[in-house]
C-alpha cells in the first residue's frame, strides 16, 4: 500500500523483471519450476547457513545443522572461533542433537537437527566451523558459517541520552567556501566550520554524503549516486593542506603561475559549483603531489610514507581493488568505455586474472587513486577531530546514501551481490507525486545474505568512520525497497523486502562499535511497526517541521518525537525562505514535475494553509505575531525573523537532537536539490554566498547559538 492508500497489485511482468535480477531463471514454466526448487531446497544441501545473526539478550544459541540420514550416528566435531581468535571446540553424535525436521531432497533423506552452543559469544563476528570427527571432508557444501552476536539497542551519546538535548548545525560540503577552496567546499573548510560551530555550542556538524564519485567524469556529481558508499569524494580535497603541497616546488610554481590564478579566481567566484573546472584545475596539480610523494617518502622509516602504507593494509583487498576500479575507468573511458559492462570481457569482474595482472602492472597508478583516498581520509578526520577537540559532544554527522549508481566501481566489485537490471526508487509521495527513479542499484537480499552480510556490513562501518552519528537515507530500506523494473515508470515499481532483523542488529552492533548515533530519515512510505522497531533498537527518527501536523495544525513542540532528531527542512526541501515564498512549487509547474493539470495550484493553497497554520503555532509559542505576513515573498528582516522562530520552535521540542541548517540561518531563497530533477534545477551545486569565517561571525548564527544553547542546555556538555 503505499503513502496515499492505495493497494496496486504486482504484475506479473514486474515479478518476472526482479525475480531474474535476483539471479533466477523464469523464462518458461519449467526454469520457474527448477528456480523454485534452487531456492527452497538449497539450505537443505549444505550442513550449515552462512550466517546467524544473533541478540545477546537471547539466552540458548543454537544453529540448525543439515545433513543426510545416513549419517545419524557419525560423530562430528564443532569449533567456534571468535575475533579475537580464541577457540572453543567440541564433539557430538549427530542423533544425540535435538532433531528438528526432514525432507527428502536430491532422491535422499536429509535430516535437520539443533546445534547448541555452550554459551552465547560476546558481541562482534565470529567463525563456526563443523567437520567429521574421522577426520573427513564434509560431502556437502558450507560446513563453515559467520556468527554474528549484535546488542539489543545501539549507542546513544551522552549528548543525547535521556535528560538531554543538544543541536547541530548542517551544511552541504560543496556549498562552503574558504580562503583555500578552487572552486568547491573542501574538508578543510568543514574543519574550520566544525571548529566554530563547537565554539558556539554545536554537539554535532551534519554534512551530506561523502561517496566517492567518479574522479575521471566529474560531470556525475550526485552525493546520492556514487561510485563507491565505501571511500571518499576526492573532490573536497584541499589540494594546498595536502602536505606534499608545501614541500614540491614543481607544485608551488604551477599554483603561482599567471595563467593558474587567474583559472583560480575565476572558478571561486562562480555562484555555482562547476565540477568539471574544478576537477581540471585541481586533477594536475594532485598528479605532482603524488609524485612527489613517491620519490620523497615512500622510502623505508619516512613516516608519511608509513602512514600511508598502514592506511594500504587497513583498507585489504577492498580498498585496492576499488583503486583498480579508478584506474581501469579511467583508462576505458578513453576509449568510449565509461560503464565497466563496456569493457573488454576479461576486466568485467574484479575476480578475473586480467584484473590481477592489470593492479600489478599499473601499481603506480593504482596507488595513485589510494594515495588520493589516504589524502582524503586525514582531512576527513581532522574535521571531525577539530570539532571534538572544540566542544562538539558528536563531532561530524555523516550521511548514508541509500544505493550506488550502475556504472560505478562498488557494482564491479559488488556485482555478484547486486540485483542488476532494475533500479531503486520511491512511490509517489508529495516530494514526488509521480513517483522517483532514483537509478541507484539495490543489493539482492537473498545474495546478501549468502554473503554473510559482508557489504552491508561494510559500508556501515565504512560511513561511521571520523563521525558520531549517521544518518540512513531512506532507513526503510533496512525493511523493504521499492524497485522499478527496466523501461517503467516509477510508479509501475514495487517493494522488495529485506531480512530485517538481522540488519537492525547488525546496524546496532556497528553503532556501537564505532560509538556512533543512528538516525533513520523516516520520512515518506513507512511499513507498519517500522519506527516502532526504530525506538526499540534506539535508532533516532528523522523529524522535519513542514510535515509535523496533528489534527488539522502543527505539532506543539511537547508533541514531537523524544528519540529523534528535529529539522526545520531538508536538502530535498527549500529553505525556510523558499518554503515561505513558494519557489518550490513554481519550479514544480515550470518543470511539470505534477502528475496532473491542477495539481501545483491544489499545492499552492494547501501551503497558504500550512504557512497560516505556521504563524499560528510559533505565535502559540510567542515566537511570531499573530499577524505576522502569511504570503511571500518575504523581505529580509521578515526572513529573518521566521528562521528564528522556526529554530527557537524546534529548540523547545522534546526531540533530544536537533539540527540548523545555514541557508535558513542566513535566510536564503534556495534549495539544494529538487527531486525529479536532474540538469533542469542546479542540484548538489549552490555554493554560500559568504566564506566560513563570516558564516560564523555572522550575528543572526551568533545570536541563534546563544538562544540554543539557552534553550537546550550545555550542548558541548
Amino acid at each position: 500500500m503505499g503513502l496515499f492508500g492505495n493497494w496496486r497489485p504486482v504484475s506479473p511482468e514486474t515479478k518476472q523483471a526482479f525475480l531474474t535480477a535476483m539471479g533466477f531463471k523464469v523464462a518458461d514454466d519449467a526454469q520457474l519450476s527448477a528456480s523454485l526448487d534452487e531456492l527452497e531446497n538449497r539450505p537443505w544441501r549444505r550442513w550449515l547457513e552462512p550466517v546467524v545473526v544473533f541478540d545477546e539478550t537471547w539466552g540458548e544459541a543454537w544453529v540448525p545443522l543439515t545433513v543426510p540420514a545416513s549419517r545419524d550416528k557419525d560423530v562430528m566435531e564443532w569449533a567456534l572461533e571468535d575475533e579475537l581468535g580464541t577457540v572453543h571446540a567440541g564433539r557430538f553424535q549427530v542423533d544425540s542433537l535435538p532433531w528438528i525436521e526432514e525432507r527428502r531432497v536430491d532422491g535422499r533423506l536429509v535430516k535437520r537437527w539443533r546445534l547448541v552452543l555452550p554459551a552465547l559469544p560476546p558481541l562482534g563476528y565470529h567463525h563456526l566451523r563443523v567437520k567429521s570427527g574421522d577426520g573427513a571432508s564434509a560431502d556437502m557444501q558450507g560446513a563453515d558459517m559467520q556468527v554474528i552476536v549484535a546488542p539489543a539497542r545501539a549507542h546513544v551519546p551522552a549528548a543525547v541520552a535521556e535528560g538531554s538535548r543538544a543541536w547541530g548545525l548542517a551544511t552541504q560540503v560543496y556549498a562552503l567556501r574558504n580562503d583555500s577552496d578552487w572552486g568547491c567546499g573542501t574538508y578543510k573548510a568543514l574543519e574550520q566550520l566544525a571548529a566554530g560551530a563547537a565554539r558556539l555550542g554545536a554537539a554535532t556538524i551534519g554534512i551530506n554524503p561523502l561517496h566517492a564519485l567518479f574522479p575521471a567524469s566529474p560531470e556525475k556529481f550526485s552525493p546520492y549516486a556514487p561510485s563507491s558508499r565505501r571511500f571518499l569524494n576526492i573532490a573536497y580535497l584541499d589540494v594546498e593542506s595536502v602536505p606534499e603541497f608545501k614541500e614540491c616546488l614543481e607544485a608551488k610554481r604551477m599554483f603561482a603561475s599567471p595563467g593558474f590564478q587567474a583559472n583560480l579566481a575565476r572558478v571561486r567566484s562562480y555562484p555555482l559549483v562547476e565540477y568539471v573546472d574544478v576537477a581540471q584545475l585541481g586533477r594536475p596539480v594532485l598528479e605532482v603531489l603524488y609524485k612527489w610523494f613517491r620519490s620523497e617518502h615512500l622510502e623505508p622509516g619516512d613516516e608519511r610514507g608509513q602512514a600511508f602504507r598502514d592506511f594500504q593494509r587497513q583498507g585489504g583487498r577492498a580498498a585496492e581493488l576499488f583503486c583498480t576500479f579508478e584506474a581501469l575507468h579511467e583508462r576505458f573511458l578513453r576509449d568510449g568505455q565509461g560503464y565497466w559492462r563496456q569493457w573488454p570481457e576479461e576486466y568485467r569482474h574484479p575476480a578475473s586474472p586480467a584484473v590481477a595482472r592489470f593492479t600489478q602492472d599499473s601499481r603506480e597508478r593504482v596507488e595513485f587513486f589510494w594515495w588520493l583516498q589516504f589524502a582524503a581520509d586525514q582531512q576527513l578526520a581532522a574535521a571531525h577531530d577539530a570539532g571534538k577537540a572544540n566542544g562538539a559532544a558528536i563531532g561530524l554527522y555523516r550521511d548514508l546514501g541509500v544505493g550506488i549508481a550502475g556504472d560505478g566501481a562498488e557494482a564491479w566489485l559488488q556485482q555478484d551481490n547486486l540485483a542488476l537490471g532494475v533500479s531503486v526508487g520511491a512511490p509517489p509521495d508529495p516530494l514526488a507525486l509521480k513517483g522517483q527513479d532514483w537509478g541507484l542499484i539495490p543489493l539482492n537480499p537473498l545474495a546478501l545474505r549468502e554473503a554473510a552480510y559482508e557489504p552491508f556490513i561494510g559500508v556501515m562501518r565504512a560511513n561511521m568512520r571520523h563521525a558520531g552519528a549517521l544518518r540512513l537515507d531512506h532507513a526503510m530500506a533496512l525493511q523493504r525497497l521499492y524497485w522499478v523494473p527496466p523501461g517503467s515508470t516509477a510508479d509501475q515499481g514495487a517493494y522488495v523486502r529485506y531480512p530485517v532483523d538481522d540488519l537492525f542488529r547488525i546496524v546496532a552492533l556497528e553503532s556501537v562499535r564505532n560509538r556512533c548515533l543512528i538516525i533513520g530519515e523516516d520520512l515518506g512510505t513507512v511499513p507498519e511497526g517500522f519506527r516502532e522497531r526504530m525506538d526499540r533498537t534506539s535508532l533516532f527518527a528523522y523529524r522535519v517541521m513542514v510535515f509535523e501536523q496533528k489534527d488539522g495544525r502543527f505539532k506543539t513542540p511537547d508533541e514531537f518525537d523524544e528519540n529523534a532528531l528535529s529539522i526545520f527542512a531538508t536538502h530535498d526541501l527549500p529553505s525556510a525562505r523558499g518554503y515561505w515564498n513558494g519557489t518550490d512549487i513554481d519550479k514544480r509547474i515550470k518543470l511539470d514535475l505534477y502528475p496532473r493539470e491542477g495539481m501545483g495550484e491544489e499545492e499552492r493553497a494547501a501551503r497558504q494553509s500550512d504557512r497560516e497554520k505556521l504563524v499560528q503555532a510559533f505565535a502559540g509559542q510567542g515566537l511570531l505575531p499573530a499577524d505576522f505576513p502569511s504570503h511571500g515573498p518575504l523581505s529580509d528582516a521578515d526572513a529573518e525573523r521566521l528562521a528564528w522562530a522556526a529554530h527557537l520552535f524546534l529548540a523547545r521540542s522534546r526531540s533530544r537532537l536537533m539540527m540548523v541548517q545555514i541557508e535558513d540561518v542566513l535566510a536564503l531563497d534556495s534549495q539544494m536539490n529538487l527531486p525529479g530533477t536532474t540538469d533542469q534545477h542546479p542540484n548538489w551545486r549552490r555554493r554560500f554566498p559568504m566564506d566560513v569565517d563570516a558564516v560564523l561571525a555572522d550575528s543572526r548564527l551568533v545570536g541563534l547559538a546563544g538562544n540554543l544553547k539557552e534553550c537546550r542546555g550545555n550542548s558541548n556538555g
